[in-house]
């Protein structure tokens, strides 16, 4: 008997403190983030909230709280699932669809904001006049200059191919790349994105065809793209990412021989050739609050060669905006090669953060074998012949110039290579003559917002 009453005291003292720590019915809980929400502890509206739906108790104002407490804190991410419940609860809702706005605005989720900007009506669209179609909304700039580091690697390039059998073999000495890019908006939610890109290189030529053997030292190579891809998003959230990108090919090679030279020699006639190749494929993105996941698969036709590329991955926005993201990839390549195949894997790591709110840093890594490698969804192709990228490291800093979200942005690239030996005769094609090198390439550019 003693033990029980010295129990129930407890019970009684304890009581008060334990349901202002974690509120058990619905009164309870509305009454203390009511209070919670207007002293804006938002910290405690969380925590009250957090406990109410664990206890399964869910209801528009509730939502509209927690929304406007992680809004305060700019977790918008999180805040945006809240206000998309609260319209659950209260479809139209002006004042929630105004937060859900701005929170998906703040968090950099420009389309998705579009279209809830699109469900503006009344006061509230003569306030903000719901988004329309535009046919210039934004229009970039870039130069990229690539240049290998190893000064001395062509000191004495008879050395590098000595008593090779027919073949070629190229290492890239320096290119140009520059590159024009827009979107237009055709309705909310739906965009299209074009890039158009001239790349001038040059290379050193290793060539073999068993009668003739000759070194060029600048072969001249060009290439002109044009990318395209639709972007489909919805207000929920998933973003589908259709594209194809075409790639024009010219380039210096060997295309006559001219006999009856002094001393009964040759001369090796050198002429453009033109190869046209593309690739295809479909991204995915879906945000499931503070995390993004990525899905892509895309089919090219690069350098005589098939491949599948997929990609799976992450972002992590952990403070829900755009002051911190960190992300993961795996991507995979399946070259098919006559009734053969190769498998390789590319993890790839990025991260970025800002910078005192006066632009971002934006870090990425990757390493593998890459040849005939695809990035950004299919609008960066690295597609040099025969030869492949073993590690990728490249630092980026952009600074936005508008409040409209315009940017200036300056990077670097760090990428380690390997020079290949490719056979002309099958019965050759397991030689190698592996020549590895360093190389850096600088760019920057202007990404306009109209």
């Amino acid at each position: 008997m003693y033990r029980l009453i010295i129990l129930a005291v407890f019970v009684i003292i304890a009581a008060p403190g334990l349901k202002a720590q974690e509120p058990t019915d619905f009164n309870a809980i509305n009454e203390d983030s009511y209070r919670l929400y207007l002293a804006g502890e938002w910290d405690s509206v969380i925590m009250v909230g957090k406990a109410a739906l664990k206890q399964e108790i869910d209801y528009y104002y509730l939502r509209m709280r927690m929304g406007i407490a992680f809004h305060e804190k700019k977790h918008f991410r999180k805040a945006a699932v809240h206000f998309r419940k609260a319209l659950d609860f209260n479809p139209g809702d002006p004042v929630a669809l105004e937060y859900l706005y701005y929170a998906s605005l703040f968090a950099g989720q420009y389309d998705q904001a579009s279209l809830v900007r699109k469900e503006f009506k009344g006061d509230l669209a003569l306030k903000l006049s719901p988004s329309k179609g535009k046919f210039l909304d934004r229009f970039g700039g870039e130069y990229l200059y690539h240049q290998g580091l190893n000064s001395d690697l062509l000191s004495d390039p008879d050395a590098l191919f000595q008593g090779l059998p027919t073949g070629v073999q190229y290492i890239t000495r320096h290119y140009s790349n520059a590159s024009l890019s827009l979107s237009n908006i055709v309705t909310p939610g739906f965009r299209l994105n074009h890039a158009f890109t001239y790349l001038s290189k040059t290379n050193h030529q290793y060539y073999n065809d068993g009668q003739n053997i000759f070194q060029l030292t600048d072969q001249h190579v060009t290439q002109v793209q044009y990318y395209l891809s639709p972007v489909i998003t919805t207000l929920s959230g998933y973003v589908f990412m259709p594209m194809v990108h075409l790639v024009s090919i010219h380039y210096q090679a060997p295309v006559d021989i001219e006999q009856g030279f002094q001393g009964g020699g040759s001369r090796i006639v050198l002429g453009y050739l033109k190869t046209f190749d593309f690739v295809s494929g479909l991204g995915f993105s879906k945000g499931f609050g503070a995390i993004d996941l990525y899905l892509g698969a895309w089919y090219a036709s690069l350098n005589n060669k098939e491949q599948v590329q997929s990609r799976l991955g992450v972002t992590w926005y952990p403070f829900g905006n755009l002051n911190l993201y960190a992300g993961g990839f795996l991507n995979s390549q399946y070259e098919m090669s006559g009734s053969l195949g190769v498998l390789r894997f590319i993890p790839e790591l990025h991260v970025g953060a800002a910078l005192a709110g006066k632009g971002w840093i934006d870090l990425n890594g990757a390493f593998g074998e890459m040849t005939n490698y695809l990035e950004q969804n299919g609008s960066t192709v690295f597609n040099n012949f025969s030869e492949v990228i073993h590690k990728k490291i490249s630092m980026t800093v952009s600074v936005p110039v508008t409040e409209k979200g315009s940017l200036l942005y300056l990077g670097g690239r760090w990428t380690t290579h390997e020079s290949r030996f490719y056979a002309f005769d099958p019965a050759q094609g397991e030689l190698t003559n592996n020549i590895p090198y360093n190389a850096l390439s600088i760019y920057g550019g202007i990404t306009w917002k109209f």
